[in-house]
């Protein structure tokens, strides 16, 4: 209604923060808001925030390989573990255009994991620093990308593989909807396998709630998606699975839970159907 409207004309903030938020979602809120600068902040539990990004920011930034989520803030330090495969460089670099893990140091980082010796041994391998466990690489002009977990990240033969500007890439396609890519095989002999939600699925949402781990219905994908999916994906396919819903990690209840595709599109390609 138009009152409101005018009520939501008064916001001047959004902040959304937790998952990644696709530039046409926040330009249809941006519709909604019209006076509101629109901000997704990135951060975890550990330490938040680390950096800062408005709307206007993300469209000046355009398309790149993950996630725009704008520079540290002050007092915040940004720096990332090479994943340089085969062999891994384990020190830490701000170069841009190196993708690895993201580290962050700040003074509200977390003190330690309570009772998690394993993973604090992981997290603070590098005194001082906290590794975040995603992945991404800073840019010429020291904006910070997100490409994905490390724990998704696919280990092919020649390559290591992020996922997320793929999913973008094919999320962009007409006929996609959503969008997974998984490493399907061995580490280190890893294929690239993209799982898509066509668009007009009947059993929207297109996401599934947190913990539903059924089958997902995977299938084939028809043969002019296939020719379109793998046209957009900038990357080799190994193959292209059609599913009707993407299953979401249990915490977030927004994030495609990357593990149980793989576990479910592994036993597909395998002959032994996806549940």
């Amino acid at each position: 209604t138009s009152d409101q409207r005018d009520a939501l004309s008064d916001v001047r903030l959004l902040m959304s923060a937790g998952a990644p938020v696709p530039a046409a979602l926040l330009a249809a809120v941006a519709e909604v808001l019209p006076n509101a600068s629109l901000h997704t902040p990135y951060g975890m539990t550990e330490v938040l925030p680390v950096t800062d990004v408005s709307f206007d920011e993300i469209t000046e930034a355009g398309a790149g390989e993950g996630v725009c989520v704008g520079r540290p803030l002050p007092g915040v330090e940004v720096a990332v573990e090479p994943l340089a495969y085969p062999h891994s460089d384990t020190s830490l670099v701000v170069a841009p255009g190196v993708m690895g893990e993201i580290c962050v140091r700040a003074a509200h980082v977390k003190d330690r994991y309570d009772s998690l010796w394993a993973t604090e041994h992981t997290a603070s391998r590098h005194p001082g620093w906290h590794a975040t466990g995603d992945v991404g690489h800073l840019d010429d002009e020291g904006r910070l990308w997100v490409e994905g977990r490390a724990a998704h990240v696919v280990s092919a033969a020649d390559a290591l593989v992020t996922p997320v500007a793929i999913e973008q890439r094919l999320e962009s396609l007409d006929a996609v909807a959503a969008a997974a890519v998984v490493g399907v095989g061995p580490p280190g002999a890893q294929v690239v396998v993209a799982v898509v939600v066509p668009e007009g699925s009947p059993d929207a949402p297109v996401r599934s709630r947190a913990g539903r781990r059924g089958a997902m219905g995977l299938d084939v994908a028809p043969h002019d998606l296939t020719e379109d999916v793998r046209a957009a994906a900038g990357t080799a396919l190994a193959a292209v699975l059609r599913s009707d819903r993407l299953p979401l990690d249990i915490r977030h209840a927004s994030k495609v839970d990357r593990i149980e595709v793989a576990r479910q599109a592994t036993r597909t390609l395998a002959g032994r159907g996806g549940s």
